[in-house]
């Protein structure tokens, strides 16, 4: 975690002495009116806000030292609600819906809550965040940090928010997911970089999340590029697939360049080093990026991944690479882009991971294709559906077929939403195409295709 720039002390130090110089604050410690500690969150929070978004956007790693300096005294509480709901946020989920690691920094700021002398105003606003993470945290850590607090009546709040429901899983998976949709645009990622191997394990999935969003939601990441640079040439990292994921995560969607792209080359020739285990790994890898919802990988992005490792000397990768540029640099339509990912498919294992990496490839161009697709355009969907019948044969994958279903389907929906004219030109080519298609390609069936089209009565007046 990084030294808050003397630039962001400075604007917090401003913000600190007009609060404590504000009349409202005067007016609200003598009459102690929550109206006025309302008034004083309505006049100060958004100057808070706006240097926490300069921050976070500029200088990430910096985030968790900004909220240190917010649990003072001397900002009267402000701001610490919305802080307490980013510290429970950032904290690593594992699949039991628990923390993989303690949340200190989320029990640092409740604990500056509960010791402020604006304990009874700001609690008003803490009560989903705290039930959230006490569902996420073990009971041995809850109790112990209740049990740190002097006050009786303190305590039984914290107490009261332990959700005896949200010890069954999928009910603390789903009030987690929705409390975690309420902060969906919200940039409050930061995360450590790794100085030794243990590090590199214990704060994996932590690093690995932040910079996913920064890689894909961030407008500025210069900050983070000599980090970068760290954890490539950094040889005490090497060796567990945690690094090897990460690096793959840089190359693919970080600028990696002014000298930096040798560095990268070199980083994974001497991690390879003709070990064939850390190319199946990376296929393994790879292929879990292309299947996680949160990621979205370019043919820029595996653009540039295929030149820094051009030089690699592994005729597994290079053979991956040369088939999926073909398809980068000619499109996924091309006879020539065609016939090099039949060929490649042709010489792996339908179910290998190499195969999937592939099929990923052309989902995602076919996918964009339709997505973008407008009704008006439906003999282009026509013709395209020549090439993607090309590749349901050549892929022969189930998973595939239903994911160019549900595109197909979703597209032809559209269609159907605008041309409601039953006896149109339109709708009537339409439906010729879809029960005959759809048909053949095992799409729907030919009940289900009756049943796509029966007009259905109106029922008769009563």
């Amino acid at each position: 975690m990084e030294k808050l720039q003397d630039n962001y002390q400075e604007a917090m130090r401003q913000i600190a002495d007009a609060i404590q110089n504000s009349e409202t604050l005067a007016a609200y410690l003598e009459e102690e009116d929550e109206t006025l500690y309302k008034t004083l969150q309505e006049q100060f929070e958004p100057a808070i806000h706006e240097v926490y978004e300069i921050v976070a956007n500029e200088s990430p790693l910096q985030l968790e030292n900004l909220e240190k300096a917010l649990l003072d005294p001397v900002y009267e509480g402000l701001y610490l609600p919305k802080i307490l709901g980013y510290a429970v946020l950032r904290g690593h989920v594992d699949k039991t819906i628990r923390y993989a690691v303690p949340q200190n920094h989320f029990k640092d700021i409740l604990l500056a809550i509960c010791n402020s002398p604006n304990f009874e105003q700001i609690k008003k606003r803490i009560g989903q965040t705290t039930q959230i993470g006490f569902a996420l945290s073990s009971d041995i850590w809850i109790t112990n940090l209740i049990e740190s607090i002097e006050n009786k009546k303190i305590k039984a709040f914290l107490a009261s928010l332990k959700s005896d429901a949200l010890r069954d899983t999928d009910k603390r998976r789903e009030a987690f997911k929705g409390y975690k949709n309420q902060f969906a645009h919200a940039n409050y990622h930061s995360a450590e970089f790794p100085n030794n191997a243990i590090q590199m394990v214990s704060g994996y999935q932590s690093l690995k999340a932040f910079l996913l969003f920064r890689a894909l939601s961030a407008e500025n990441n210069a900050s983070l590029l000599p980090h970068l640079k760290n954890f490539i040439i950094n040889k005490e990292l090497r060796g567990p697939n945690e690094f090897l994921d990460i690096l793959l995560i840089i190359g693919l969607m970080f600028p990696v360049e002014n000298g930096l792209e040798a560095t990268y080359t070199q980083a994974f020739k001497e991690l390879y080093n003709g070990n064939s285990k850390v190319i199946s790994d990376f296929f393994m890898l790879y292929d879990e990026l292309y299947n996680d919802d949160s990621v979205s990988i370019k043919p820029q992005h595996e653009i540039q991944l295929a030149s820094l490792l051009a030089t690699v000397d592994s005729a597994e990768l290079q053979a991956y690479f040369n088939t999926v540029n073909e398809v980068h640099n000619k499109g996924f339509v091309h006879p020539d882009a065609i016939d090099a990912v039949r060929a490649y498919y042709d010489g792996h294992k339908g179910l290998s991971q190499e195969n999937e990496c592939v099929r990923a490839v052309i989902m995602g161009y076919i996918t964009k294709f339709l997505d973008n697709l407008e009704p008006e355009q439906y003999t282009d969907y026509f013709e395209i559906n020549k090439i993607i019948t090309a590749y349901i044969g050549i892929f022969s994958n189930e998973k595939f077929n239903q994911d160019i279903k549900e595109s197909s389907m979703k597209f032809v929906t559209n269609c159907f939403r605008k041309y409601t004219d039953k006896r149109s030109k339109d709708y009537q080519d339409i439906k010729k195409f879809v029960a005959s298609t759809f048909v053949e390609l095992g799409f729907l069936t030919d009940k289900q295709v009756v049943e796509m089209f029966k007009t259905k009565r109106k029922p008769a007046a009563s």
